[in-house]
């Protein structure tokens, strides 16, 4: 009976393995270094128009980003945010390609829906995604109001 030392084979699979990016073939993996945290008074000056660089292309189009269930964004959300579930992301991404700024907000301070929502978006290929530093907690602190119900229909860029 003829064995061969199976030593080579494994040694070769396990470099293969490990060459490979993280976030899977040719996808730079993305963690939480990557993530740019704002705090509300950013977000909203953000959100509100900031001029582009030397203010020569106009303003930069901003939008808030909520991956909460529906139920919580129809009991308090950032006035104005796009509702867009985590796990609906795949399917409608679409709806936020108009925006140069996505800044993405969750219920609290080191919210791991949130920074799941932002780290998916980078990965997606959106250029310029923040995060609310301290989620709604973080904004109500601020005094800032929050809006109820149901998002818009036409909730299109």
């Amino acid at each position: 009976m003829n064995r061969r030392n199976p030593a080579p084979v494994i040694i070769f699979m396990l470099l293969a393995a490990t060459a490979l990016p993280a976030g899977g073939c040719g996808g730079k993996s993305i963690s939480d270094r990557d993530l740019v945290l704002l705090d509300p008074q950013e977000g909203m000056e953000l959100v509100e128009g900031r001029k582009k660089l030397l203010g020569l292309a106009g303003t930069e189009n901003a939008a808030w980003v909520d991956p909460r269930s529906a139920r919580k964004y129809r009991d308090g959300h950032i006035p104005g945010a796009i509702h867009l579930p985590f796990q609906k992301l795949a399917d409608q991404e679409d709806r936020l390609r108009g925006f140069d700024v996505l800044i993405v907000y969750g219920d609290g301070f080191k919210d791991d829906l949130a920074g799941g929502m932002s780290k998916r978006l980078l990965e997606l290929g959106f250029k310029d995604v923040r995060t609310l530093r301290g989620g709604l907690k973080a904004w109500t602190r601020a005094d800032l109001e929050l809006e109820t119900g149901d998002p818009p229909l036409d909730a299109q860029p």
